[in-house]
Parts: structure tokens; sequence; C-alpha cells
């Protein structure tokens, strides 16, 4: 062994994988060394299909979706430099908007969805994949289409006028506005967010019921509907609600904010379209899939303990609520910006701390989340 001297301190070195394989101190198999100074094993010689081309030599990369958020962020790029889309107008006023006006809604709308996206993919990643992306698009598509729909002309009402959450919102009480945002936006908003997650619940239970009372090939297909398409647990509920909020971000920013904001420009109206997507979009997005991906949580619960449901249904749906009231009531009541932001940042990062939560511990009471990845790990090793 080579010995380093400095001064008095003669300290041992050892020899490098060159010197060692100079002097015949190493096989011939040793001397063959990687740039990190590792020896390889005979078998990481052989070139095999999934050396040389690992995306068709294993299927991990396309089954985990691991290309899945690049794949959507190009497909984003392209249809924004394909804009203007003919046939796809914004109405403002009864009329389609001008030609530039429109353009830019198109802009606003791909934007929009493809922040939506990302959140949900995130959300879901975290909840192990506990939902398939198509499960989650169907929600979104449905809560958009509720909100088109009388339903919610009569849910609003419901809360608003009838409550009546709408005058307390305008009243010069604080705390009566505090009031009216929490029972108006809070527990009317992310009562009807949560309609679609309702129902997936209850046709799960109903299938699951029905599936364990029958035989043969309807109760396969029962309990297959159950297990692809429904709420089971509460990993299920927060990812569906997640997707619920997006729908209904999606619809009212991009349907009501925007061409309002537009609307009333007088100049540079594309850009202030712009303004508000990203100003009200950003934190409106991640917040609506907050709440209601915390209120699935409760949903979910419910499913997994139907001796709960009528504790927790109530208890989920008044933490959303009080957290979107807050939230409502911090814009009708500061007028500061350097008061109001400060706010708004505590509330985003407590709902979503809270959201963390309840991904974690539904994790650990999760039945199919260890199973889940236990899986992944075998597919990933096999590839």
């Amino acid at each position: 062994m080579a010995l380093h001297q400095t001064g008095d301190n003669v300290t041992a070195r050892r020899p490098s994988s060159l010197e060692e394989a100079a002097h015949g101190h190493l096989a011939p198999d040793d001397a063959t060394r990687d740039f990190a100074d590792r020896t390889p094993t005979e078998s990481d010689l052989k070139l095999s299909i999934n050396v040389l081309f690992p995306l068709l030599g294993g299927r991990s990369t396309l089954s985990h979706e691991h290309l899945l958020p690049i794949f959507v962020s190009l497909i984003a790029a392209l249809m924004l430099m394909a804009i203007p889309f003919p046939g796809f107008h914004l109405m403002m006023g009864g009329k389609m908007a001008p030609p530039g006006v429109n353009e830019a809604w198109q802009v606003f709308s791909i934007l929009g969805i493809y922040i939506a996206f990302i959140i949900n993919y995130y959300i879901n990643q975290m909840c192990g994949r506990a939902r398939s992306g198509l499960l989650q698009a169907l929600v979104s598509v449905a809560m958009f289409w509720l909100l088109t729909t009388p339903f919610w002309d009569y849910w609003y009402d419901l809360f608003y006028s009838l409550i009546p959450a709408q005058n307390l919102e305008r009243s010069s009480n604080p705390l009566a506005v505090i009031a009216g945002d929490v029972f108006g936006t809070g527990l009317g908003e992310e009562g009807f967010k949560a309609v679609p997650l309702m129902a997936l619940a209850l046709v799960t239970v109903a299938f699951t019921f029905l599936s364990r009372r029958t035989t043969g090939g309807l109760s396969a297909f029962l309990s297959g509907v159950a297990q692809h398409f429904g709420l089971r647990e509460p990993l299920d509920g927060i990812v569906l609600g997640a997707a619920s909020g997006s729908g209904f971000f999606i619809y009212e920013t991009l349907v009501q904010y925007v061409p309002q904001a537009v609307d009333e420009a007088k100049t540079n109206m594309a850009f202030q379209g712009l303004v508000q997507l990203l100003g009200r979009g950003l934190p409106e997005l991640t917040a609506h899939s907050a709440y209601s991906g915390m209120f699935g949580y409760f949903i979910g619960l419910a499913v997994l303990r139907p001796s709960m449901a009528a504790l927790v249904i109530p208890l989920g749906w008044l933490c959303a609520a009080v957290l979107h009231g807050a939230w409502d009531a911090t814009s009708d009541l500061v007028d500061s910006v350097l008061i109001g932001v400060p706010i708004h940042v505590v509330i985003g990062v407590l709902s979503y701390a809270l959201l963390a939560g309840a991904i974690f511990k539904a994790r650990d009471i999760s039945p199919s989340f260890a199973r889940r990845c236990v899986k992944f790990r075998s597919a990933d090793l096999a590839a």
C-alpha cells in the first residue's frame, strides 16, 4: 500500500484503480471500471433491447404516467401556437367578442385547463395515484356541466336568497359579512362541488351491496364498476374532490370573471383578462382544489366507515365552508393589499397544510394504498 507523507504525518493512501491495474494487483475484470470506480458484473455488460431502447424494452415509463405532464405540456404549447380555433367563440352581451379578444380568451382557456391539470396530477401523485386521470376529467366535466343547468340556479337561490347570505355579505357589520361568506359562498359552493362526489359514493355503496348479493358475471361487473369508477375511501375523495373543484374554477373564471374583466376594461382588454386569470385564477384554483379535496376526504371516510357518516359529512362540509368563507371575507373586509395579501397567504397555506394532513392520514388508513405501492415498485423493478 502506498504511503502519503506530509511533514511529520504519515498517512496511508489507497492506490488508485489505474495504479493497481498497472502493478497487477487487480484481476483482469477489475481493471475495467466505470467513471464512478465501480466494477460492472458480466450481466451489466450485456446489451439488450431494454438497454439500447429503454422505452421499447419496458412498459413502466408509459404505464406509470411519468411522461404525462411532459405530453400535456407539449399539447398545450402546440394548441397555443394553433390559435385562433374556428368555431370557438366568446360571447359578450349576447354577441361574439371581437377577434382579438376571442383569441385572448382561447389563450386563457388553454392556460386555465393546463394549470388545473398540473394541480390535479400533483395531488393524485401524492395520493399514490388513487384514481385514473379519465375519472378525474369526467368529474371536472360533470361539475362544469352542472353549473350550466337550472340545478345550480336553484342551489344558488337556496343559499344566497333564502338563507339569505347575499344580504349578509352586503351588511356593514363585519360579523354579518363573515357569516354571509361562510353560509353563502362557503356552504353553497362547497356543497355544490360535492354533488358529483356524493353521487359516486352512493353508486359505489349500491353497486358493492348488489355485487355481494349476486353471483357470476353480474357480480363481477358490479364489483368492477365500483372498484374502477367509484369513491371507496378518503384518498379517492381527495383526488375526485380536487377534480370537482377544478371544474368549478374553470367555469367560474373562464365563463364569468375573465369575460367580465375584458368587458369592463376600456383599453388593453386582453391584458386585463390575463391579469384576471393569473391574479385571481392561480390562487382561486389552488384554493378550490384544497377546499373540495378536504371535503372529499370526509366523504370518503363516510364510505369507508358508514356508521360515522352522520358526523363526518357535516363536519367536512363545515371545515371547507369556513376556510372558503374566510378567504372571501378577507377580500370583502380588507381594502389594503399590504394586509389582505398576507392574510390570504396564511389561509391558502393553512388550507393546503390541512389537505396534506388529510392525504397522509388517508394513506395510513387506506385499504389499497399499500397494495398499489407494492404493485408500482414491482413494475419498476421488473422494467
